[in-house]
């Protein structure tokens, strides 16, 4: 039978915080109980789990119970009716139907905007002692929705510099929706993600169909300086735009 004992020095000898120490010695305890009588651990298994803890996968969640990721992240997307819709992902797909309401005039001269399918998906992060998130997507970029005012429309230059990507607004009015491309990857501050809106375009082939390895990357720094990964795969349900939806899940 396993040496629990040994196990427990093992965690001693490894660098990581207090409370991963406890949280790893406490499960080592039940386990411990639980096989008194019935079978035995694999040695296999106990090194896989501080193989883990060495190289630095989230084992244990705050009730130190065996999971992936410390937060949970949340898409949102709005329809063409105005209604908001939000799905907490998973490593099951979970499907959103594109909004095909028009955004506004795509301005071709503040950058390349042929070959991307606007999603109007939003995403958000809880959990806790976050203090930044970082998305990367490898294919496609990052667009903000930002507003301007009549001064700034007329600025040509500065639409220009802005990356100012879509205008509209609504007759006679001199406040204009806009959508500004910040690239393939940003950060936010966790307790300022409700203050600003950012959606995702990806790439598709000429004919609106999407590659199938889109990749968004999402780094969450912790407020100790200790950070995770978490993968989501962007799939279209089928080789056609007409379906007018994507999948997302976790990786």
């Amino acid at each position: 039978m396993m040496n629990f004992d040994k196990i427990k020095e093992a965690v001693n000898s490894i660098e990581m915080s207090k409370t991963m120490k406890s949280r790893v010695k406490k499960n080592c305890n039940i386990i411990e109980k639980k096989n008194n009588f019935k079978g035995r651990i694999s040695v296999a298994c106990a090194f896989g789990i501080l193989l883990s803890i060495m190289i630095g996968i989230p084992l244990f969640n705050k009730n130190g119970n065996f999971q992936g990721a410390n937060f949970a992240i949340t898409a949102y997307a709005l329809s063409n009716d105005g209604n908001q819709s939000n799905t907490k992902l998973s490593s099951d797909k979970a499907t959103f139907e594109l909004s095909t309401e028009t955004r506004g005039i795509t301005i071709d001269r503040t950058g390349d905007t042929g070959g991307l399918i606007f999603t109007n998906i939003m995403l958000n992060i809880s959990g806790e002692h976050i203090d930044s998130i970082t998305y990367t997507i490898n294919k496609g970029k990052f667009l903000e929705d930002v507003i301007l005012t009549a001064k700034e429309y007329a600025d040509k230059d500065w639409l220009l510099s802005e990356k100012i990507v879509t205008i509209g607004n609504s007759p006679g009015s001199d406040i204009y929706s806009a959508t500004k491309d910040i690239g393939n990857t940003y950060t936010v501050k966790y307790n300022e993600q409700d203050k600003y809106k950012y959606s995702f375009v990806i790439h598709h082939d000429g004919n609106l169909v999407i590659d199938d390895d889109i990749i968004i990357k999402v780094i969450i720094k912790y407020t100790d300086g200790k950070s995770e990964q978490q993968d989501i795969i962007v799939t279209q349900e089928s080789n056609s735009i007409e379906s007018k939806s994507i999948s997302l899940k976790l990786n």
